[in-house]
């Protein structure tokens, strides 16, 4: 009996020593933590604020390694509106943008962001570690600006739709560089002198990052639009090869605005093609249409029903009035129209003209006389 009530002080002394190592640890974790993590969120308790300092502590190390790219800059990612704060983290593991999916949750619970991360897309770039990720992906004002531009439209559609964005730059100034692109643009493209980038932007859906620039958000369109004319030169046939590359895009923006079926671009094309090839002229409206502008009226760029008057307006646009093609590219055509300038059917057609059933499609004829039986009645 003796001999145990000296034993019980030692166990006690013992005790209170590992409390206050445990103490201790804890306090060097929450402070170490809030050196390198920063404060916990707001709505972060106490024991929570202890827990997760200790489960972060013990990977710091991992979160704080970046995690680089294999041969790109920069890469999406994409945040489901079904997503859970435990899906968003194994989504960074699995597509290798953090070493530990556990760690990053770990982080933004503490942090307190888990419960209100926001859906959208997210440009990550490389050399980021888990810390910065999870920092950049809790904050909303962070998600790409998306938005489509359609095929067929003009520049100032498309500067329209950048106006509305809220990007680091405005719609007059994205026209304001469409109309005098920088060098470094004419030459991805080999634009002629004094050549606007009307058919050069792509159409397609963009997300952008909220800080891209200007020249950078041009570059990223007509770098797509370079992809389709280096498909398109592949197939470059007879016809089409007597061409530049400048005037086949002219005459894709035409095709595109003549037709919203991409089954019948070729033979559209190859009714332009063979109007060219005897000195006919084109004499196709959307080219009218480009020529008169905005109509106040009708609130829209492309003017329709078109009137007499209206096909009488002097402008080098103007395929009723003037040979050839006209000077410039009508709008932004898309993959499609590309193709089918850069590689027209072989046809007799000079003649085509909308079918009466509604179909938006047209009808083809060689002679002005077939041309005519295809009216309406």
């Amino acid at each position: 009996m003796t001999r145990k009530r000296k034993q019980l002080p030692i166990v006690f002394i013992l005790f209170f020593l590992l409390a206050i190592g445990l103490v201790l640890f804890m306090m060097y974790a929450v402070y170490n933590n809030s050196q390198i993590l920063g404060a916990p969120g707001g709505n972060v308790s106490t024991l929570n604020n202890l827990r997760y300092s200790i489960r972060l502590f013990r990977n710091l190390d991992l979160l704080q390694q970046p995690l680089e790219f294999s041969g790109e800059s920069e890469r999406k990612f994409t945040i489901s509106t079904s997503d859970s704060a435990m899906d968003v983290c194994y989504k960074l593991e699995s597509e290798q943008f953090v070493f530990s999916a556990v760690g990053t949750c770990d982080l933004l619970t503490y942090k307190g962001t888990d419960r209100t991360l926001s859906p959208g897309t997210y440009t990550l770039s490389s050399g980021l570690n888990a810390i910065q990720t999870a920092t950049f992906i809790a904050s909303g004002s962070n998600r790409d600006v998306q938005f489509t531009i359609f095929a067929g439209w003009r520049l100032e559609e498309i500067a329209a739709v950048i106006e509305q964005l809220g990007l680091g730059f405005t719609g007059e100034e994205f026209l304001n560089f469409a109309y005098a692109p920088t060098a470094e643009v004419t030459q991805v493209l080999s634009l002629p002198a004094q050549r606007s980038l009307e058919g050069y932007m792509h159409p397609g859906f963009y997300s952008l990052k909220p800080s891209i620039t200007l020249e950078d958000f041009i570059l990223q369109s007509v770098n797509r639009t370079k992809m389709v004319i280096d498909e398109a030169n592949q197939l470059l046939n007879a016809q089409s090869s007597a061409f530049s590359t400048d005037e086949l895009i002219i005459l894709a923006s035409i095709i595109q605005r003549e037709t919203l079926e991409s089954t019948e671009m070729s033979t559209i094309s190859s009714v332009f093609f063979n109007r060219l090839a005897i000195g006919m002229r084109l004499e196709t409206d959307p080219t009218v249409q480009y020529a008169l502008g905005f109509d106040p009226v009708m609130q829209t760029w492309w003017k329709s029903p078109l009137t007499y008057d209206d096909l009488a307006v002097q402008s080098d646009y103007n395929t009723y009035q003037v040979n050839g093609l006209p000077p410039g590219a009508i709008s932004n055509p898309g993959r499609e129209a590309l193709l089918a300038a850069f590689a027209p059917e072989q046809t007799g057609y000079f003649f085509f003209r909308a079918k009466c059933d509604g179909s938006y499609t047209h009808n083809f004829a060689v002679t002005y006389e077939e041309h005519l039986a295809n009216g309406c009645d």
